[in-house]
């Protein structure tokens, strides 16, 4: 596979969990600050507006895994 990765720039691929940029706890709630760490390494611009879709249509976080998105919790 050596000839297919590519580490200069780094790129990440929709539907591939790079969970070498980062991943979410496992302990509780993440908030949107720490999956932000992560998030715009694979996300880039759109992240903050994927915060904003999750937290419409997922505001409970029901789909979530090592590298989903996160809602915004009212406070």
């Amino acid at each position: 596979m050596t000839p297919y990765v590519s580490n200069n720039p780094r790129a990440a691929y929709m539907n591939y969990r790079d969970l070498d940029i980062g991943v979410n706890n496992d302990k509780g709630q993440i908030t949107v600050a720490q999956a932000r760490t992560w998030g715009v390494r694979y996300f880039g611009n759109n992240f903050d507006r994927l915060v904003w879709v999750k937290t419409n249509v997922d505001p409970l976080n029901f789909f979530r895994n090592q590298q989903s998105i996160p809602p915004l919790h009212k406070k």
